[in-house]
């Protein structure tokens, strides 16, 4: 019987020199599909490619995207309809740009603000409905959490402060040790760009809790693959220790599916959340993404139920990378049965 092709797809231009097979993010990766008797090759995407691939990666069964286009100043258009041409000839990919749509962009805060996970959340999807809800919602608050549509890195996530009913002071997540104090009228006309090309903002009520750190949970389809943890030093008030020493984005650190210390979020992600999530976007088990991940707050480290101590922060979906290492055989084993089907 033939061996199945995997490509893994990459960004790059043709002489860049980038190899998923010896890069160290996806070597670990694809020696295991290797050691499973696939053939893996990296294939490198820019957009100039696009036509090109649409036809050469046809010959593989199954394609696992870790290309972020907005990385590069640029958007998702090719790329997606690139994934959605091949998908509509049996080739399997990672991560369908529809499922994209459905759980990868922000606006998933919202639509899941009544599951457990969930919290004081707003959509604003124009600019009119902003300007006339937004600053009330800061009022009641005190601090709220704006984010873009789509981003990545912080870009898009900002702090906003009420200081006066003609005033905000704004942080934002890629410059957390930098603050704005502006007036309203100026504030509402900076943000009025994230709405141009169908674009939105999310309302997201300031989680106090930050100081605990984040827990992000990693899985392929509907199985908890693994967790990482790391503290939070984002967002801070400048008058806080934490920004004041102007600390770098934390390690992260990568636990196995089978960590003590997260077992009560695998068993509710797994039988409860989970299930819920794709009951709400209406997702098939079969389309659910090969890598994805949610990150959580934690509210309280020693709270009596699991539901009060996550709160969900964000689904990161499109490009999920690193990743631990005890995910790989789970992604491995998600790609033998989807293209077994």
């Amino acid at each position: 019987m033939k061996s199945a092709e995997v490509a893994i797809l990459i960004y790059g231009d043709i002489n860049s020199g980038r190899d998923a097979l010896t890069e160290e993010k996806y070597k670990d990766l694809a020696s295991s599909f290797s050691s499973h008797g696939f053939n893996v090759k990296s294939v490198l995407y820019n957009d100039d490619l696009a036509d090109k691939l649409s036809i050469d990666l046809l010959k593989f069964s199954a394609v696992l995207v870790w290309v972020n286009p907005i990385e590069q100043g640029k958007d998702r258009k090719k790329l997606d309809s690139l994934l959605v041409a091949i998908s509509e000839k049996s080739c399997f990919v990672s991560t369908h740009p529809g499922i994209i749509i459905k759980m990868g962009t922000k606006d998933i805060l919202f639509k899941t603000k009544d599951m457990d996970w969930g919290g004081d959340i707003k959509i604003y999807t124009t600019y009119e409905d902003f300007v006339t809800r937004f600053h009330a919602s800061l009022r009641g608050s005190g601090v709220r959490v704006l984010k873009q549509y789509r981003g990545n890195g912080g870009n898009g996530v900002y702090k906003i402060i009420y200081k006066s009913a003609g005033a905000v002071t704004l942080i934002h997540a890629v410059a957390s040790n930098e603050e704005r104090t502006m007036a309203l009228s100026e504030f509402n006309t900076a943000f009025k760009p994230f709405f141009s090309n169908n674009g939105l903002l999310i309302d997201q009520e300031w989680n106090e809790n930050t100081i605990n750190g984040m827990v992000r949970c990693y899985l392929s389809g509907t199985k908890v693959a693994g967790f990482g943890y790391q503290e939070i030093n984002a967002l801070y008030e400048l008058n806080n220790n934490f920004t004041e020493t102007h600390f770098p984005p934390s390690k992260r650190y990568y636990f196995t599916e089978n960590c003590g210390l997260f077992s009560d979020l695998k068993e509710i992600m797994e039988t409860r959340w989970v299930p819920q999530l794709q009951n709400n976007l209406s997702i098939k088990e079969e389309m659910m993404p090969v890598i994805w991940d949610a990150d959580f707050f934690i509210n309280k480290i020693n709270s009596p139920t699991v539901i009060e101590k996550y709160t969900l922060c964000e689904i990161n979906v499109s490009c999920v990378s690193p990743f631990p290492s005890s995910a790989i055989k789970f992604i491995v084993d998600e790609v033998r049965n989807r293209i077994k089907k």
